[in-house]
């Protein structure tokens, strides 16, 4: 399962992907992972949620973020949750190039079992009308 959240820089996805991760741990059987751009939010985390700063990472493009995603997942195949700050700023993309990425990450989902809660910078309006199933009210 995916979900997306949206809004502009400032409106709370952040604080959103945070709490919700931290919501979660009580409940989870396998791993969580947050992948962000930095490591600014490493002590908002809970200690459970394994962060990955990936600003570093040559992720230009759709493939190397898959390609990213399944070098994650072929390490720890206890993964329930990954939760993916900045999709965008993390593979240097637009919406309209990154929506052939979440047909990988539903790939990755379906066979894995593993459900992706990504955080992007727009507004719902701006989301292609293909990505907005995806959309947390």
């Amino acid at each position: 399962m995916i979900k997306i959240i949206t809004g502009q820089a400032g409106e709370g996805k952040t604080k959103f992907l945070i709490e919700s991760a931290n919501q979660m741990i009580p409940s989870l059987k396998g791993n969580a992972i947050y992948i962000d751009s930095c490591t600014n939010h490493r002590y908002a985390l809970a200690h459970e949620i394994r962060l990955i700063e990936a600003a570093n990472m040559p992720l230009q493009s759709r493939s190397s973020f898959t390609a990213f995603l399944c070098g994650i997942i072929s390490a720890n195949h206890d993964i329930e949750i990954v939760f993916i700050d900045e999709l965008c700023k993390l593979t240097q993309c637009n919406l309209d190039e990154i929506v052939g990425c979440f047909d990988d990450i539903q790939k990755l989902s379906d066979c894995y079992h593993i459900d992706f809660v990504i955080g992007t910078s727009c507004s719902k309006s701006d989301l292609p009308q293909y990505l907005t199933p995806y959309l947390i009210a």
